[in-house]
Parts: structure tokens; sequence; C-alpha cells
């Protein structure tokens, strides 16, 4: 697998979107059916359109919910300045859905993306929410 983040559209209708995100850092990784309204992609691209900003930006979302009380899995994106070597990091929270009495699967996993990956990814969640892609990347580094 790839180091990144990837969301594929996997079902849609008029309102509900199903995406398959899945992360890899290069030691940990994780995937979830992820549930959402319709926009909601959009949105997120809105959110990190410009990112970073300044040496203390971040924003952070969450897609899709943990804790099995509603269908399909969550992941939480925290994108964060740090400085330093890399100095931008993603910090991700994946719970992947249980469709037996097994215990809910979840990673928790650090990555730094490549230098220009944010704004390709903005513009791929764009082409999703939209309809005119199936997949959006943020690419990583190891």
């Amino acid at each position: 697998m790839e180091v990144g983040f990837k969301f594929e559209d996997i079902y849609r209708d008029a309102d509900v979107l199903e995406v398959r995100v899945s992360g890899w850092n290069g030691a940990f990784g994780g995937v979830a059916d992820i549930y959402m309204g319709s926009g909601r992609l959009g949105e997120v691209a809105t959110l990190l359109q410009g990112f970073p900003s300044s040496v203390t930006d971040n924003r952070e979302f969450t897609l899709g919910a943990f804790g099995g009380e509603f269908a399909g899995g969550g992941i939480n994106l925290r994108f964060r300045t740090c400085g330093g070597a890399a100095p931008v990091v993603v910090e991700s929270r994946i719970e992947a859905n249980s469709d037996s009495a097994a215990p809910r699967q979840s990673v928790v996993l650090v990555l730094p993306p490549e230098a220009a990956a944010i704004d390709s990814f903005v513009e791929e969640l764009r082409g999703i929410d939209r309809n005119h892609a199936t997949v959006a990347r943020l690419r990583g580094t190891t």
C-alpha cells in the first residue's frame, strides 16, 4: 500500500455518500467504510483550503461515527504544523465497522504529507463531492 490516505467513493445516492478510507504510514494502517451526507467532502475541502496558512495553523475534522451507534466506521484527521524536518503532520484515528460481536478495530497513525500533497488532496476531494472523480489521495512520506 502507498504511504498516505486514500478516500474512495464506493456508493452514493441523493443524500448519502459511502467512502472507503484507508491510511498507511509504513508501519501502521487501517481501513474503514464511512457514511456521510452528500456535500460533506466539499466542506472538508473548504476547511483544508490553504493549509498551512501560518506556523501555528491546525485544522481538524471527523467523518462517520465512532463507537458503533451508527452504521459504518469513523475517521478523525488533524492537520497541524510542527516545524522541524516535517513542518506539517497529519494525525489520524480510524475505526472500522464491525459486522459481528467482535470489538471494533481501530488504529492511530501519524504521517507527514508530501509538500504539495494537501493542495492536490483538496482538489480531489472536491472531485468526489461533485461526482467527477472516485478517489482522493493524500500522499505521505516516511
